[in-house]
């Protein structure tokens, strides 16, 4: 039940409509609900894994805020979130990563349960914050709605505790305001997703099959259509978690702004899935040491951070390669690019912004390194 289907638009108004009349004391346990409910009819088989998910990491988040062995307890919750989103995830590449090494060993590719990727990133950076010390939270029904919350739970935007927890612990009444920018978002999303990207996913998809049947000029048109597709595609479902959230008078955070007016590569990051970006900005390179110890160890920061955000997109060696592209740009951009940039008109900055993108792009669409050498030579 995807955010543009009409199934989904049914199940979220008359969830809304359902709520709002409740009381206060009746507001969480219905929402909490819906929000199972929703993951039931995505995969009900996976539905005891989430519970227990949220469970273990309620407690676990108490525990750590009282023992004196933080460090060790953190590592070992990270593992096993991180380790059940590997099993589901990355199981099937890690078979393949070992055949690499002359390793013969056959993984299967598990059935993904829906949402894993992004709660899994909102739980983790939870018990990081509560290890900074940020106060563990007591009530199990509101970090339940802070870890489930359906409208962000298939694509984001990956929300941090000190924003989304204080909003469900004091339920706010959407107003007619709140209405009408849950409506404008959801039709936005609607328009992007259904009319532009669903249409320009058909002529993606026929020159990306088979580009040996194209010249190249029409196969850098269809990368120019695969940016539209996936900017639409993508924002798309960002606008109509937004909006969906306004209705139950939640606000989430923007996750997207003009990405591709961006000057740089840096500049572009700060636009496009901006929750991703911050979160792995403030729970993976801060911590790796950021800037604070030497350029040389930033240089490697940048890299660690790229490679694991091109694997949290996907299961595959491309997405790899689409990390480790971006990873270079921005080294080179830290090195002596960016102060170029500054120096030259903006222009020069967004044509050579747009060519890191687009070719990005094509990294993300093909899977093996072949199919993206030939594309690109074409």
């Amino acid at each position: 039940m995807t955010p543009n289907s009409f199934a989904y638009i049914v199940f979220l108004v008359i969830g809304a409509l359902i709520y709002h009349p409740l009381s206060q004391k009746a507001k969480k346990p219905f929402l909490l609900l819906l929000n199972f409910m929703f993951y039931a009819i995505g995969g009900v088989k996976f539905l005891p894994l989430l519970a227990l998910t949220v469970a273990f990491n309620f407690f676990a988040a108490q525990k750590l805020e009282r023992t004196e062995r933080k460090r060790s307890l953190l590592t070992l919750v990270l593992v096993l979130n991180l380790g059940a989103l590997g099993l589901f995830k990355y199981l099937g590449f890690f078979g393949e990563l070992l055949g690499c090494t002359g390793v013969q060993l056959s993984l299967p590719q598990l059935a993904l349960p829906i949402g894993i990727s992004f709660y899994t990133f909102v739980i983790c950076g939870y018990m990081i914050d509560v290890y900074r010390g940020r106060e563990a939270e007591r009530n199990f029904l509101d970090f339940a709605l802070f870890t489930t919350f359906f409208p962000a739970i298939l694509s984001g935007p990956i929300e941090r505790s000190k924003s989304l927890l204080p909003q469900f612990k004091q339920p706010r009444r959407a107003n007619a305001d709140d209405v009408r920018f849950a409506a404008e978002r959801l039709i936005e999303g609607t328009v992007k997703k259904v009319l532009l990207a669903d249409n320009l996913a058909i002529l993606v998809n026929t020159a990306y099959a088979d580009p040996a049947q194209f010249s190249g000029l029409e196969l850098a048109f269809a990368a120019v259509a695969y940016a539209l597709q996936i900017y639409c595609d993508f924002s798309a479902y960002s606008d109509m978690a937004i909006g969906s959230a306004r209705l139950f008078g939640i606000t989430l955070m923007e996750n997207f702004h003009a990405p591709y007016m961006a000057q740089s590569s840096k500049e572009f990051w700060h636009r496009w899935h901006i929750s991703l970006s911050t979160w792995f900005k403030e729970y993976v390179y801060i911590p790796l040491g950021g800037n604070r110890k030497g350029l040389p160890r930033q240089l490697f920061n940048i890299l660690v951070v790229w490679m694991l955000t091109g694997i949290w997109h996907g299961a595959g060696w491309n997405f790899l390669f689409w990390g480790l592209w971006f990873a270079f740009f921005l080294i080179l951009e830290k090195l002596f690019l960016g102060d170029i940039l500054e120096s030259v008109p903006k222009v020069f900055g967004r044509i050579y912004t747009l060519a890191v993108v687009l070719i990005s792009w094509v990294f993300f669409a093909l899977e093996s390194p072949g199919e993206i050498l030939a594309y690109l030579q074409a």
